[in-house]
């Protein structure tokens, strides 16, 4: 069983292209910055729903190596709006004493939508040794998951200065999701499970299932060219005090190339 609060720095690629389901969900809060908005849960943003967007951005980052972190990311998806997608990592656990400030410098190409948490947990049956692998199901996974966000006390985005409305409640906001159950197979090599989170026994090329994800993410339009800030704070607490605080900035410079060698990945 795991209980995992984190921000993931990955790239994951998936030899699947994946089709849009349904959406599900009302309530449309945007923030406008510099060309670009917040895509609200209920506009199935880029042909998925939010419940599916984290559930791909979980897997793409538990499906990687540790020699292989991204500032920005790609989630595998071979054609059509949500290929352009990309996922905006950073760090996959807290520093000492459960804080976590960090910037991160990277450039992408125009019209490129960012999808990203500002804090997420995750649940799964894997455990260290493997003998004491759980065996929950999704239902009871999902609910470990929601238990664990409950602890989450904050969660703040801004987008060059400005904002984003409706996150002042995490497990009440429009942007708090649930995943539907998914897999993950970690990397052949240098898994992050056995480099990163504290499970040295988990083997690579291991699939797992079902795993589920609870969080706050946002889904963020195309950005105009030239310079961009994004800053997120998530923080969890328990008994009113912080035991994790992550304030991440990402210092993006968008570049005016459109293709930004997506024909390359979709070949």
């Amino acid at each position: 069983m795991k209980n995992r609060f984190k921000l993931t720095n990955l790239m994951r690629r998936s030899g699947r292209c994946g089709l849009a389901l349904s959406g599900l969900l009302l309530l449309a809060i945007a923030a406008s910055s510099s060309a670009a908005e917040i895509l609200p849960p209920s506009s199935l943003p880029y042909g998925y729903s939010y419940e599916e967007w984290s559930a791909k951005y979980v897997q793409w980052a538990l499906g990687q190596s540790t020699d292989q972190m991204e500032v920005v990311g790609w989630p595998g998806i071979c054609s059509g709006p949500a290929s352009r997608v990309r996922f905006l990592g950073g760090p996959l656990a807290p520093g000492a004493g459960g804080i976590s400030i960090v910037t991160y410098h990277d450039t992408t190409p125009a019209g490129t939508p960012l999808f990203f948490p500002i804090l997420d947990a995750y649940s799964d049956n894997t455990a260290c040794p493997l003998s004491d692998f759980t065996s929950l199901t999704a239902e009871q996974l999902a609910a470990e998951s929601v238990e664990s966000f409950s602890f989450v006390t904050e969660t703040s985005c801004t987008i060059d200065g400005v904002s984003v409305a409706g996150m002042e409640d995490p497990t009440n906001s429009v942007y708090n999701v649930v995943s539907p159950p998914f897999s993950y197979t970690t990397a052949e090599k240098d898994n992050v499970l056995a480099g990163l989170i504290g499970e040295p026994c988990i083997p690579g090329g291991m699939t797992i299932y079902p795993a589920v994800a609870d969080g706050v993410w946002l889904m963020l339009s195309p950005l105009s060219p030239g310079r961009h800030t994004i800053h997120t704070v998530g923080v969890v607490s328990v008994g009113g005090v912080v035991v994790v605080r992550f304030d991440l900035t990402y210092d993006l410079t968008v570049t005016r190339d459109q293709d930004g060698g997506h024909d390359r990945d979709n070949k």
